[in-house]
């Protein structure tokens, strides 16, 4: 059973759009839309967009009420083992123009880098902006990942906190992708 701890939305929790949007929230399928798009690496709100919109019309446009959404789904998704990444995400959509983004706690988000002349020489580090990467090679960003499950399919990391070390002590890991041949 999931709580709601509504400390500056109070007044405005226990009003009757308060309460729909609770319930709306704690919805098995909400739920679902929130941690499939935090699992996707975008903010958790995105997921609902659509669904808020047609449940709540302009009612979900008030600012105020934008923001105990947002107080909503981080109660919700903490209580469900996620961590807050990052606030202030830029979301390009209706209703909401910046929100947060969740991810597992075990998750570690990483930049991977190609090499502009042969694309399965990658360098990952930690950072996208002002990465330390290997300087006899022009760089392109290729793709974030956090997961150890795209970690581990996508680049063959077995180990995300030996990659972390090895990260923090270098500043990247360089890595070769051998190609995988598809089956006849």
């Amino acid at each position: 059973m999931l709580r709601y701890n509504p400390e500056k939305f109070a007044s405005l929790s226990e009003s009757d759009i308060g309460q729909r949007l609770w319930s709306f929230l704690t919805r098995a399928e909400t739920i679902a839309r929130l941690e499939t798009a935090s699992e996707l690496g975008k903010p958790a709100v995105e997921g609902i967009e659509e669904q808020l919109l047609q449940d709540f019309r302009e009612e979900v446009l008030a600012d105020r009420n934008k923001q105990m959404i947002g107080h909503m789904v981080r109660q919700i998704m903490e209580q469900r083992d996620w961590i807050l990444d990052q606030t202030d995400v830029k979301v390009q959509s209706v209703p909401f123009s910046k929100a947060a983004r969740y991810r597992r706690p075990d998750w570690h988000t990483f930049h991977a880098f190609r090499n502009s002349d042969d694309p399965r020489d990658v360098a990952i580090t930690d950072r996208r902006q002002n990465a330390k990467l290997p300087p006899e090679v022009r760089w392109t960003y290729y793709a974030t990942f956090a997961s150890p499950l795209k970690a581990s399919v996508a680049f063959g990391i077995r180990d995300m906190n030996k990659l972390r070390q090895h990260i923090g002590t270098h500043g990247f890991q360089r890595m070769r992708i051998q190609r995988v041949l598809r089956r006849a």
